[in-house]
């Protein structure tokens, strides 16, 4: 029990889930096409700058195209410069460890028995482990968690309305990473509504006054108008509003169609669609507050496009974690299995949920910049034409003048930007350029 003391609940959790995602994500975080020309744009940058046309195709190299995940790719960039694709893995395994340890954490100081914490946090985790790639989408799933934390804790009186403030600098850095943060304007939105309507009907809200609606108004501004702060201007956002807009992705790029409920990875969707139903329903018939509902327009997203999926996950974890001390579930275990339900824990502190985690993470940090590990990444045979690399390396054109162009399927254009880039490719997967 001393132990407890230094090493919280968090801290397990993230350990747990950390050494998880580095064990499968060495294979499976890196299935999207994405992760590799994602890791040579941000390389681009940082030894040209910035730029604003198609630098890797020869049939549309030089026509209209900006790096609207810029920031991100940046990242991708400079951790691959430390140890390549281990880097990778470890940045995506820490993050998100630390998206899914944080309510987890929450979820435990609730009482619940930890058996049943850790089963509802992996169902959580399996409901959008299909999307758990290295790539800039990772901002977006990070970006949702914090919003949804910091909207619940308003919800329940545990921060004050102004504190969603502090959402506008996590909202610049998302804008410059990923076009998720619609999504989390979005949600923004909808809650800001649900707050005032719920005034108006007598419910529970932190709304009380033309002042909060003030101040929810600028919030949302502010957060809004951070997609405007970045290298491209309003091109920026116009890119997002492309790709939202084509009517071809949901067709030809599969994260982007609907859920097929026949296929193995909409199971764990399901499953924890009706864990967080569950939960749900053991609020009512008492009225449930705004921010618990916010995992329903999600869910309903991830069946109209499966990359969503992921934000359902992490949204419907931080609502379990709040709404299960209200549920009459919790009562009735309280009652019946007090071994099983224990009244809830102290606030959580802060360097006991943290101090270990960092420390691990800088350790293998550390091996990996000296290299003293390494290899920990293999690209799946199966999804990736490894073993015609040697080759395309060996008649990698070096001149312009010589022979660059090279026809492949549109899911190869970025394995050969990365390991052959003297290729110029004839499709990739950027459909916000290709049409």
């Amino acid at each position: 029990m001393k132990l407890l003391r230094f090493v919280g609940p968090g801290a397990v959790a993230f350990l747990a889930l950390w050494l998880g995602f580095l064990l499968v994500g060495r294979a499976g975080f890196f299935h999207d096409p994405g992760t590799f020309w994602h890791t040579v744009v941000g390389q681009r940058m940082l030894t040209d700058g910035f730029f604003d046309t198609d630098p890797f195709t020869f049939t549309f190299g030089g026509a209209k195209w900006i790096p609207h995940q810029w920031l991100g790719e940046v990242g991708m960039a400079l951790a691959h410069s430390v140890g390549g694709f281990d880097t990778l893995l470890l940045g995506t395994a820490t993050l998100l460890a630390a998206v899914f340890a944080w309510p987890a954490a929450r979820f435990a100081r609730t009482g619940l028995h930890p058996v049943a914490v850790g089963a509802v946090v992996l169902a959580a985790v399996a409901a959008g482990a299909s999307h758990f790639h290295a790539r800039p989408h990772l901002a977006t799933i990070a970006g949702m968690a914090v919003t949804l934390i910091f909207l619940v804790d308003v919800d329940h009186g545990r921060r004050r309305l102004n504190h969603l403030f502090w959402l506008v600098p996590v909202y610049l850095v998302w804008a410059n990473c990923h076009g998720g943060m619609l999504g989390g304007l979005v949600t923004l939105a909808l809650t800001a509504g649900g707050w005032m309507l719920a005034r108006l009907l007598g419910w529970p809200s932190p709304v009380q006054g033309w002042r909060d609606v003030a101040t929810l108004a600028a919030v949302g501004v502010a957060c809004g108008l951070t997609a405007f702060v970045n290298p491209y201007g309003l091109e920026l956002p116009r890119a997002w509003l492309a790709i939202m807009d084509s009517p071809v992705l949901p067709v030809i790029i599969q994260e982007h169609s609907r859920l097929d409920l026949t296929s193995p990875t909409a199971w764990p969707v399901l499953l924890f669609a009706a864990v967080y139903l569950f939960v749900l329903a053991g609020v009512l018939p008492q009225r449930p507050r705004v921010s618990w509902l916010l995992p329903l327009f999600w869910l309903a997203e991830a069946f109209s496009r499966v990359r969503h999926a992921p934000l359902f996950a992490v949204t419907g974890l931080v609502a379990v974690a709040a709404m299960w001390p209200h549920t009459r579930w919790a009562a009735l275990l309280a009652a019946k299995r007090p071994d099983f339900q224990c009244p809830a824990g102290p606030p959580l502190r802060f360097w006991p949920n943290v101090a270990l985690p960092t420390a691990c993470v800088l350790l293998v940090l550390g091996l990996q910049a000296t290299h003293v590990v390494g290899g920990w990444v293999t690209l799946d045979p199966v999804k990736w034409p490894v073993e015609l690399t040697d080759t395309l390396r060996a008649n990698e054109p070096h001149s312009p003048r010589e022979g660059t162009r090279l026809f492949n399927e549109y899911i190869d254009g970025g394995f050969v930007t990365y390991h052959a880039p003297g290729y110029r490719v004839f499709i990739d997967d950027r459909c916000e350029l290709f049409g």
